[in-house]
């Protein structure tokens, strides 16, 4: 795992103060950094497009840095400097020698150092029109922090520069997790500002996941039978098919045993691999509930009382379930953003869809911050998993995933982790990780479809 940080402020802050780096030594930190990344795609024809601020400061400490090495390098000033380290920069480049441009020209690479995590509010057209001319380049696009256009959230509502690499100056922002971001800031690469990643950071409540983090499901005795790995209940409502991927994928992903229940008729049509039980079975040790379930089952509050319960889909639109919350101990809830914003309206966060989908991340911790007990998985192009006012972030998804039933195969693997003894917050963490992972690795974005999935939970050690 790395740490997140909403904003690096306070790090840039102790560096000067701890290790007696001014900002400037940190500015020509970053021009490094940002020269380290083009290194390694080796063009010969650079255009650095700088703003006003430190940002730009960054870009022409680059320019300067280039000038006179194997790269051509030219700047194009979108505005005059104005901060006092753009205004320092902006005069070395030009007594180095680098070519200022009047208009864009076409170059091997650009770098976008017009705002990065300064920037706030909305792009002015001269904004737009100029970034909407870089992404049109040609070439390979690096963004300076982060892809101008991008607030602090990671959101914008009309464009964003579009890398291909963004150095995240001395730590990861969250900025560049958001959903929207997904789209813009390509490789994330953290760049280094003259103190190692250790020395620099402090611990954070923000966390990004990596394939590194996954602890698989292991069965290391051989004298073992069922039972030992677990039974999950799977409520199967109206929407049946949602039910049976559920099941299946919790089978799949190691639980002993998996039972149907709901109406009778599921004995005669429920796949072969899951069993049917007319009640709870006593020995269930997970349920999943929710997804297509229409009316909410008879048997839900002894099912809550009884065992860790993954909550989904239509279970976050009963008029009760700020109840539900305040009463049961063990939950793991797997919204995706409408069925989260209701869920946030159900607790008294009055919030439009718009809103939580800009501000994910704020509304994610608040839920977290009242309900510390109960873990959040929030579906999306990324995944954030939140407990206890620490917010994990999962960013290895892609499109592939985006069909229907891809949330019930995960809703059927997080209930059988819990099933074989993961902690709910693990549970969310891996089945999590293992989801984003199938989807990455399929050969094709358009074709996974939910059996493909729960097929694949057996390929590559998964």
């Amino acid at each position: 795992m790395q740490f997140i940080y909403s904003s690096t402020r306070e790090l840039d802050t102790r560096a000067q103060e701890k290790f007696n780096l001014s900002a400037e030594i940190l500015m020509e930190n970053a021009a490094m950094a940002l020269q380290q990344a083009i290194a390694k795609h080796a063009p010969t024809r650079v255009l650095v497009v700088c703003g006003n601020g430190d940002n730009g400061g960054d870009g022409y400490a680059l320019a300067r840095r280039l000038q006179g090495s194997v790269y051509k390098v030219s700047c194009y000033a979108h505005k005059p400097p104005k901060s006092p380290l753009c205004q320092l920069q902006y005069e070395r480049a030009l007594r180095a020698g680098v070519r200022m441009l009047e208009s864009i020209e076409p170059y091997e690479m650009v770098l976008d150092c017009l705002y990065g995590s300064g920037f706030k509010g909305e792009l002015k057209p001269e904004d737009q029109a100029l970034i909407t001319r870089l992404n049109t380049m040609s070439g390979v696009k690096i963004a300076c922090d982060i892809p101008s256009g991008l607030n602090s959230q990671g959101y914008t509502s009309t464009l964003a520069f579009k890398a291909d690499t963004t150095v995240s100056m001395g730590a990861l922002k969250s900025a560049l997790f958001s959903d929207v971001a997904k789209d813009f800031v390509g490789e994330i690469v953290v760049g280094d500002l003259g103190v190692g990643r250790a020395l620099y950071e402090e611990p954070s409540d923000l966390f990004l996941l990596e394939e590194k983090d996954l602890i698989l499901p292991l069965r290391s005795k051989h004298n073992v039978h069922k039972g030992y790995f677990g039974h999950v209940g799977v409520w199967v409502g109206a929407q049946r098919g949602a039910g049976f991927l559920a099941g299946l994928g919790a089978l799949k992903f190691g639980a002993g045993l998996v039972s149907v229940l709901g109406d009778s008729t599921l004995a005669e049509h429920k796949p072969l691999e899951l069993m049917y039980a007319h009640k709870i079975p006593l020995q269930a040790n997970a349920f999943v509930i929710g997804m297509g379930m229409g009316t909410p089952p008879p048997c839900l509050d002894a099912m809550l009382e009884q065992a860790p319960c993954v909550l989904d889909a239509d279970m976050f639109y009963l008029p009760n379930f700020k109840e539900i919350l305040e009463s049961s101990s063990q939950l793991v809830l797997t919204p995706h953003p409408k069925e989260f914003t209701s869920l946030l309206n159900a607790v008294g966060l009055k919030v439009e869809l718009s809103q939580a989908l800009e501000l994910r991340l704020e509304y994610l911790q608040a839920f977290s911050d009242a309900y510390p007990h109960v873990i959040v998985l929030l579906k999306g192009a990324n995944t954030y998993i939140a407990h206890h006012g620490q917010i994990y972030i999962n960013n290895l998804g892609t499109p592939s995933l985006a069909k229907g039933g891809s949330g019930d195969v995960l809703a059927g693997m997080v209930g059988a982790l819990l099933a074989q003894g993961y902690s709910p917050l693990d549970s969310a963490l891996n089945a999590s990780l293992v989801h984003a992972l199938i989807g990455r690795d399929h050969p094709h974005s358009y074709a996974l479809t939910p059996l493909d999935l729960i097929a694949s939970l057996s390929h590559k050690g998964v």
